[in-house]
């Protein structure tokens, strides 16, 4: 017998509704996911909303392209 049989079994023979512990569980395990994985698809929309990639710096702009500037001597 498979672990998948003993769930779909385990599942079959409970017949009392959820106690409120479990669905308290269930509750929070999903307020969790919904923390970690609700700015990361937001982020995701906005990127492709606001075409973010196409605003981004280009290569010519970033730090290692532009001379730094020159120092005056004294006097």
């Amino acid at each position: 017998m498979t672990l998948l049989n003993l769930i779909s079994r385990c599942a079959r023979e409970r017949t009392e509704p959820a106690s409120a512990d479990e669905r308290s569980i269930l509750l929070l395990v999903v307020l969790l996911l919904g923390l970690v994985f609700v700015p990361i698809i937001g982020l995701h929309i906005a990127t492709v909303a606001f075409d973010l990639e196409a605003s981004a710096s280009s290569p010519d702009s970033l730090a290692h392209h532009v001379t730094p500037p020159t120092k005056h001597t004294r006097g």
